[in-house]
C-alpha cells in the first residue's frame, strides 16, 4: 500500500494489517457489546421418571439433569405440564398434561435457554388408554338393599374392566360408549358411598369433590305389634316386627315418643310405651331419612284405662269386729281412692305403690267377703276365692249378738227348746198364773267350731 510523505511530496510503501488482528477486535468489540456473560448453564435433561402414562395426563414426572434453577415451564410436546417443582438445580416434578397417545419430547425451559429430550430413555410415552373419568351418575341415591339401576357418565368408559361403589363391586356392568356406561348398585349399609371405574390404564381418578351415591335408610314397614293394648300410665313394652328398621331412631305412639328403642335387627325392635289418652294410636317407625306408619289393624296400639286388679290378700281373714291389717297385692293401685269389704269401706288406706297397699278391715258378719278397689279410672277387685277376705266368728262377737230376754208379757204357750250341744240351764219357776213369769234369754254355748248359739225361751 502506498501512501504520501508529508511536507516531501514523496509516496512510500505501508504494510497491510494482519487478519489476526482483525478478528481479535471482531471479538473484543462483539463481547463489550453482548454485556457480560452469563454463569447460568442452559438446562439438560438425563432421566424422567416415570417414562410414561395415560393420555389424560395428571401422571407426577420427576426430571433429573441439570441447569434447572431458574426453571420456569416444563414441555410435553407442546403442552405446558402443571405445578412445577423446582427442588433444586438437578432435579424437578411437574404434572404431564393431555396428549394424543404416542411419544414426545420433554423440554424444561430457563432464562439460560432450553434443554431438550436428546436421548431415546428422556422421552415421554402417552399411553393409548386413558384413565376413566367420572363427572356424574343418574340416579344419584337408591335403597340400601341394592338393585338400582345408574348411568355413570364421563370418559375412558372403553376397556372398562369393573365398577366399584365404595369398596363393593357392582353388578351387571354395560359399556354403553366411551362416555357412558351402566351398572346395577350392589348392596351396602346406609350412606354415601365413592365411585370409581377401572380399566387397564387404572382406576379413574373420581372428580373433585368424588361422584357419590347415597345409599338410602329403607321405609320401614309395619306388619304386626305385640301386645296391642296397654295401660294409659304407658310402660308397656311392645314388640314390632315388620321390615326397614336398621337405623330406627324413633317409635311414635300417635305423636308421643316411645322410650327404651332396641334394634334387633332389619325386621324387629322393642320400644316402652309412652302416657298416652284412652284410646287407638297408629306407630310410626323413624330412620334419619325416611318413616314407615301403621298399615292395618294388626298394628295399631290400643290405650286402655288401667283397672285395679287384685292378685292376692295377706292375712286372707280376720275377725268379724274388724281392725284387721290386710296387705293387698295386685296392679293398677296407683290412686286409689277406696277399698271396700263388700259393701262396707275400710279404714286407714296406705298405698305402697302400683302394685302394693295396706287397709283395716271393716266389722262385718261372718263369711267370705269379695273385696273391691277403687281408682281415678275405674274399680277392680277379688277375682276367686283366693282373693276375698273370710270374716270369722270371735267370743266377743258371739256376747254381743245374744237376744235379751223380754219380761213384759204372759204367754200360754208351752216351752219350746232347740236341741244344743251343751247342757240346757234350768228354767226359774213361774210365782202365779196371772204374774208376768219373768223371759228366759237365750244361752248361747260355743260348739267346738263356735258357730252355733242356743236360744231358749220359757213362758208359763
Amino acid at each position: 500500500m502506498l501512501r504520501t510523505i508529508p511536507g516531501k511530496g514523496q509516496m512510500e510503501m505501508t504494510r497491510p494489517i494482519s487478519p489476526c488482528v482483525l478478528i481479535c477486535i471482531a471479538i473484543v468489540f462483539l463481547a463489550v457489546s453482548a454485556g457480560p456473560v452469563s454463569a447460568d448453564s442452559a438446562p439438560r435433561i438425563t432421566g424422567l421418571s416415570p417414562s410414561g402414562g395415560p393420555a389424560d395426563g395428571g401422571t407426577y414426572v420427576t426430571i433429573t439433569g441439570s441447569g434447572f434453577s431458574g426453571a420456569t415451564d416444563v414441555r410435553f410436546g407442546g403442552k405446558s405440564g402443571t405445578m412445577l417443582k423446582v427442588d433444586n438445580d438437578t432435579r424437578l416434578t411437574i404434572i404431564t398434561p393431555q396428549n394424543p397417545a404416542g411419544t414426545v419430547a420433554v423440554s424444561v425451559i430457563s432464562a439460560a435457554g432450553v434443554g431438550s429430550s436428546t436421548e431415546p430413555s428422556t422421552r415421554y410415552q402417552y399411553e393409548g388408554v386413558s384413565l376413566p373419568r367420572i363427572s356424574g351418575v343418574s340416579p344419584s341415591s337408591g335403597p340400601m338393599d341394592g338393585g338400582t339401576v345408574v348411568t355413570i357418565t364421563g370418559s375412558g368408559f372403553n376397556g372398562t374392566e369393573n365398577v366399584r361403589f365404595g369398596s363393593i363391586y357392582a353388578w351387571d356392568l354395560k359399556v354403553i360408549d366411551d362416555s357412558h356406561l351402566r351398572v346395577t348398585t350392589p348392596a351396602s349399609s346406609p350412606g354415601s358411598a365413592r365411585i370409581s371405574v377401572k380399566n387397564s390404564a387404572g382406576d379413574g381418578n373420581p372428580a373433585d369433590p368424588p361422584v357419590m351415591f347415597l345409599y338410602d335408610f329403607p321405609l320401614p314397614e309395619l306388619t304386626n305389634i305385640s301386645p296391642s293394648s296397654g295401660s294409659t300410665a304407658g310402660g308397656t313394652v311392645v314388640t314390632v316386627t315388620g321390615s326397614g328398621f336398621s337405623g330406627a331412631t324413633d317409635v311414635r305412639f300417635g305423636g308421643k315418643s316411645g322410650t327404651g328403642l332396641t334394634v334387633i335387627d332389619n325386621r324387629q325392635l322393642t320400644i316402652i310405651s309412652p302416657p298416652n289418652s284412652a284410646g287407638t294410636v297408629g306407630l310410626s317407625v323413624i330412620n334419619p331419612a325416611r318413616s314407615g306408619t301403621s298399615g292395618g289393624s294388626a298394628t295399631v296400639f290400643r290405650y286402655e284405662i288401667p283397672v285395679p286388679k287384685l292378685t292376692g290378700i295377706s292375712p286372707s281373714s280376720g275377725s268379724a269386729g274388724g281392725g284387721t291389717v290386710v296387705t293387698i297385692m295386685g296392679s293398677g293401685f296407683s290412686g286409689t281412692k277406696n277399698v271396700r269389704f263388700g259393701e262396707k269401706s275400710g279404714t286407714s288406706l296406705t298405698v305402697i305403690d302400683d302394685s302394693q297397699l295396706t287397709i283395716i278391715s271393716p266389722a262385718h258378719s261372718p263369711g267370705s267377703i269379695p273385696i273391691s278397689i277403687t281408682n281415678a279410672n275405674g274399680e277392680g277387685g277379688s277375682l276367686g276365692p283366693s282373693t276375698m277376705f273370710r270374716y270369722e266368728f270371735s267370743q266377743s262377737t258371739a256376747l254381743k249378738t245374744a237376744t235379751p230376754a223380754r219380761s213384759d208379757s204372759v204367754n200360754t204357750s208351752p216351752a219350746v227348746s232347740f236341741p244344743a250341744t251343751s247342757p240346757t240351764p234350768a228354767a226359774p219357776a213361774a210365782t202365779s198364773g196371772t204374774t208376768k213369769a219373768p223371759g228366759f234369754g237365750a244361752v248361747a254355748g260355743l260348739s267346738a267350731l263356735g258357730a252355733m248359739i242356743l236360744v231358749r225361751k220359757i213362758i208359763p
